[in-house]
């Protein structure tokens, strides 16, 4: 599994210190990082394998936990399938006679063992697509199973920041998407479903008018 992030080395030491938290935009969200964690502000503990000397994380994203529903669900019916379905079939009198009467038991075995496999990559894949936001970059991370892709863009080059809220999941519980229009022949990020958009926008326009200002 790809090393995306890494626990800093307390041996070594940066060229410039990074800038207090009073200096960066304020939000009511915690610093605190989970299993389920999407949206983290000035998260502790935390390192990214481009991450240059005195950058601070302000924001880690991941699509909102409420996004999960649907693998979790799926998963959940897959682990309670053999205790409710297979026991009303002759598991058994499916196969040729030669096949040895433990047969079942492994056929069950091995169902379980394909089922935590799927649970296992959604959460990965899940767990491991972020958008981090510093108070240098915008910094993309697209990861699968068999391959990981990082896009960056510095703060100086973002034109503009949106965000959509649409519809009555959405609204409850307070996710949506953020596009970030960067200047010409740069590409533009899209965080999908990430949570409290609002807040993502206003932290990113706070940090445009700081290097305008710089």
């Amino acid at each position: 599994m790809p090393d995306i992030f890494t626990l800093p080395d307390s041996n070594k030491t940066n060229s410039s210190p990074p800038d207090s938290p009073k200096d960066h935009p304020k939000t009511p969200s915690s610093g605190k990082t989970g299993l389920f964690n999407a949206f983290s502000f000035m998260p502790q503990n935390m390192h990214f394998d481009t991450q240059e000397p005195g950058e601070t994380i302000l924001l880690l994203l991941r699509r909102h936990w409420i996004t999960n529903i649907s693998w979790l669900f799926t998963g959940f019916l897959l682990l309670i399938i053999p205790i409710f379905i297979f026991p009303l079939f002759d598991i058994a009198s499916l196969f040729p006679a030669f096949f040895p009467s433990s047969f079942t038991s492994f056929l069950i075995l091995t169902w379980y063992i394909l089922t935590a496999s799927f649970l296992l990559t959604e959460y990965l894949i899940w767990y491991f697509n972020v958008a981090i936001v510093t108070q240098e970059r915008i910094i993309d991370i697209d990861f699968a199973i068999l391959y990981k892709s990082i896009s960056e863009t510095r703060i100086s080059r973002v034109e503009d920041v949106t965000s959509h809220t649409g519809g009555f999941i959405r609204s409850f519980f307070d996710f949506g998407d953020v596009f970030v229009q960067t200047a010409a022949n740069f590409e533009n990020f899209e965080f999908l479903a990430v949570p409290h958009p609002q807040q993502v926008v206003k932290i990113i326009n706070q940090l445009m008018g700081k290097v305008e200002e710089g």
